[in-house]
């Protein structure tokens, strides 16, 4: 907004007033014209005209003046717009006030949305600092690996480092597309298990360095999602599972409507669910979740009390599983218990959950 100088803010006002000058001198024509025609004494007419002229201009000055503060209280809100609109004149109208009220509405509009972007730059500033110093551990064992002597001897080690890099690196890809992800999602029919099978296969030198088993069987199921983001929402959770496990087993098993009994009673273990075509659960044997910290596990930057015993956890992985399943209109539960495992659901079919917690069985 230009700071006018008080001849360019006159010029402004007079073209804005120009109509009503206008209607003014086309008034006093027909009084004098009619005058004229009907022969009536011109004096108390022209008397009448400059009366009316000298309010008029009395008026016009007190408006000009008004018209310039106003001005000038609009420049000074403009330059302070960064962090209020209290400045601005109060209206003299019906309409001021109306655009008054809408000027305040997109200014509260704006705040929301500034004070939105800027705590997701910090959020991502917070996470890529965490991410920085996460990746840089792997780099530095690859480093010494290569330069121990006997390389070969390390090759298992190597590869469990560099899929860590690849890990770290994925996961800060993921978490830039989910703020764009309806851009990035190609719906179709996908074949679950071949995508589950994937995915393990991913993490197969993990489950080989840590000797921890896979109970899978081979299964029929078939779901309409993106295949990308449905794989990369099951490799956190197994990523999750095989942190948090030090021993023992994972199991992955997937159940739809068919099997009834089993069906029915895997949608009541954690969430009241109306419906749902079929369920995929993925447990474990580990270390468990404790009760308290269950109901926020899906939060962004959660990490709870297993988190904070693992300085590297960031607390993203299961928040953006969340997201993803939200967006790809499916839905996500937990059920654990501290000691003996966690499990963890996820529901392909309309759902409708109460948020009621239940025990891990």
């Amino acid at each position: 907004m230009e700071h006018l100088s008080t001849g360019k803010l006159f010029g402004k006002w007079f073209m804005d007033r120009l109509i009503f000058m206008g209607l003014f001198l086309v008034f006093a024509a027909v009084f004098i014209i009619v005058a004229l025609e009907y022969r009536i004494d011109l004096e108390p007419i022209l008397y009448s005209l400059l009366v009316c002229t000298f309010l008029g201009s009395c008026f016009l000055i007190q408006n000009f003046i008004q018209y310039k503060k106003k001005c000038h209280g609009l420049y000074e809100a403009h330059l302070n717009m960064e962090t209020t609109i209290s400045t601005i004149p109060k209206p003299s109208n019906y309409i001021e006030g109306l655009y008054g009220a809408l000027l305040a509405d997109l200014f509260e509009s704006r705040s929301d949305l500034y004070s939105k972007m800027k705590k997701q730059e910090v959020e991502s500033k917070d996470y890529y600092t965490i991410w920085i110093h996460q990746i840089k551990t792997p780099i530095a064992a690859l480093y010494l690996l290569l330069q121990a002597e006997d390389i070969q001897k390390n090759s298992m080690l190597m590869k469990q480092e560099l899929f860590k890099v690849e890990q770290y690196a994925e996961m800060a890809l993921y978490y830039l597309r989910l703020q764009h992800m309806s851009y990035d999602i190609l719906l179709k029919e996908c074949n679950l298990y071949e995508i589950v099978k994937q995915s393990v296969k991913k993490y197969s030198i993990s489950f080989i360095e840590k000797k921890i088993s896979l109970h899978l069987e081979a299964f029929d199921g078939v779901v309409v999602s993106d295949e990308k983001w449905l794989g990369f929402v099951i490799e956190q959770i197994l990523s999750n599972c095989i942190k948090y496990t030090a021993k023992g087993s994972i199991s992955i098993e997937y159940m739809d409507s068919t099997h009834t009994t089993q069906f029915n009673d895997k949608l009541k273990h954690a969430y009241e669910v109306t419906s749902a075509d079929s369920v995929l659960c993925i447990s474990d044997t580990g270390i468990g979740i404790k009760e308290e910290d269950l109901p926020r596990i899906f939060e962004k930057g959660f990490t709870g009390y297993n988190g904070r015993m693992d300085k590297k956890s960031t607390g993203i992985g299961l928040y953006l599983c969340k997201q993803v399943l939200n967006k790809l209109g499916f839905d996500i539960s937990v059920s654990s218990e501290v000691g003996k495992g966690t499990m963890f659901q996820i529901y392909f079919g309309k759902q409708k959950s109460k948020g009621k917690w239940q025990e891990f069985d």
